[in-house]
Formats: structure tokens, C-alpha cells, sequence
């Protein structure tokens, strides 16, 4: 039977990439001080390839509004997101962070934005 750890010496810690899912050692990924384990969830590897698409996308998107195209308020300088989908690698706007956050955390689909609304609807007092 083949264990996922037989290519690590039980020495070597690991961790799985929340991009690509496999286990690497920990020397695999970056310094993170706001995480847990104090290392990104993201390995090497993953990183460097998600921003050359990123720097791709920017590329070609269209200038900034006055806007965030999400909230529809105004964007303090430096707090833009380059907002694209992550299954085609297009882009989808330029919105504020906390957009960008919010977004992130209900799965960055309609589904988890639907749900939260739906949540939101059932939880509101009608007056």
C-alpha cells in the first residue's frame, strides 16, 4: 500500500496547498506571520504561477473606476482588488478590499453569495 508521505523522511513536516492540494514540506512555503502555522497556505510554486495570471489579467483590464464595482463606494488609493474568476482566469473588476475579502470567504461563487442572502432575508425583523 503507497502512503502520501513515503517521498518525506519523518523528520519532514508537511502541508497541503490549498491551489494545487498536494503535500509538500514546509520549506515549500513562505514566512506567513498572520497564519496559525505562522507559513502561507499557498506553496512556492502555486504562488508564482497564480501571479504571473494575475499579472496577466491586469494587463489587459480596463482602468479603474471612481468606484468599487461591487460595493459601488469610493476606493481609498492602494485598496483596489484585481477581482477575476479563478476557474477561467478572467477578469471580473476592479472592487475594494473588503469586497474582495467578503467575497473570498462566502466561496468566491453566486452559490455562497445566495446563501448568505438568503440567511440574511430569513433573519431580518419585519417591521
Amino acid at each position: 500500500m503507497c502512503n502520501l508521505f513515503d517521498d518525506f523522511s519523518q523528520t519532514d513536516s508537511v502541508k497541503q496547498c490549498i491551489y494545487c492540494k498536494e503535500y509538500k514540506p514546509v520549506s515549500e512555503y513562505s514566512k506567513h506571520s498572520h497564519h496559525k502555522d505562522r507559513l502561507d497556505s499557498r506553496c512556492k510554486t502555486c504562488i508564482k504561477k497564480h501571479t504571473k495570471i494575475r499579472a496577466q489579467i491586469k494587463k489587459q483590464a480596463p482602468p479603474k473606476p471612481d468606484v468599487c464595482s461591487c460595493c459601488g463606494n469610493p476606493v481609498k488609493p492602494g485598496k483596489w482588488c484585481l477581482d477575476h474568476c479563478h476557474d477561467t482566469n478572467t477578469f471580473r473588476g476592479w472592487i475594494c478590499n473588503d469586497c474582495n475579502v467578503g467575497l473570498g470567504k462566502l466561496g468566491d461563487d453566486i452559490s455562497g453569495v445566495e446563501k448568505a442572502l438568503e440567511y440574511l432575508k430569513k433573519c431580518t425583523i419585519q417591521i
